[in-house]
């Protein structure tokens, strides 16, 4: 018999894009479902694994917890039976080009070029090129190239080149070269290069280049070169 062709990664038969459960585990139609958008193709799933066309995998390793690994391009959407929120949800994301998620309680990304996360009330990504974070609860960077993040609880970013990060509760930012905030309640920074923060409320932190403030509650960076603008100048930092 000639052998298939077929590599030894993907199922035989492309049609069989969603491989069986092993004998004898069980799938529910409670357990949580997730829409994931392949290579432009929408699939349901509550069990399985979805396999890439230039590669790569989804796989549900639990009910209601996915893991995509080494993809071009996927998103991730909570379905039914998620939850309100999604929030017994949980999405990783390892080694994909583009990765995101929408509606899932709690997202992870590694080393994926572009990230990004909507609804999550938890985040966190690990040296990717980009990220885009909005409307989450806790968020955690770190060696992350680019980011910006509108809407959250609390933030903690470390060694971002430039984090853009508007309406957080609290920010905490550490050795980023560049970073800009506005509109939220706490701020800490510690050795960032510069500094940007209009609008917010108390500012603290040490060991930064340049702290350029305005419209803010209390500002007190020691070690820093500190520029209070006056009302009207925040526009120069926006």
């Amino acid at each position: 018999m000639p052998r298939s062709s077929a590599p030894a990664h993907r199922p035989a038969n492309p049609m069989a894009l969603v491989e069986a459960k092993p004998a004898g585990a069980s799938t529910s139609a409670a357990d949580p479902l997730f829409v994931v958008v392949l290579d432009g193709v929408e699939t349901p799933i509550r069990e399985g694994t979805l396999y890439g066309a230039a590669g790569g995998t989804v796989t549900v390793t639990a009910p209601g917890h996915l893991a995509a690994e080494g993809l071009r391009s996927v998103l991730v959407r909570a379905g039914a039976g998620a939850g309100a929120g999604g929030a017994a949800t949980t999405a990783r994301f390892t080694l994909c080009g583009d990765a995101a998620a929408e509606g899932v309680g709690a997202v992870a990304f590694d080393r994926c070029g572009a990230a990004r996360a909507e609804g999550a009330r938890e985040v966190s990504a690990a040296r990717c090129r980009a990220a885009e974070v909005e409307r989450a609860g806790k968020v955690t960077l770190e060696r992350c190239r680019d980011a910006r993040l509108r809407g959250g609880g609390a933030l903690r970013a470390a060694r971002c080149r430039s984090a853009d990060v508007e309406s957080f509760g609290g920010a905490r930012l550490a050795r980023c070269k560049a970073a800009r905030l506005h509109w939220c309640g706490t701020v800490e920074v510690d050795m960032c290069r510069a500094v940007d923060v209009t609008r917010c409320g108390a500012v603290t932190g040490d060991r930064c280049r340049v702290v350029n403030a305005a419209g803010c509650g209390t500002v007190a960076v020691a070690h820093a070169e500190v520029n209070m603008l006056e009302e009207g100048e925040e526009q120069r930092l926006q």
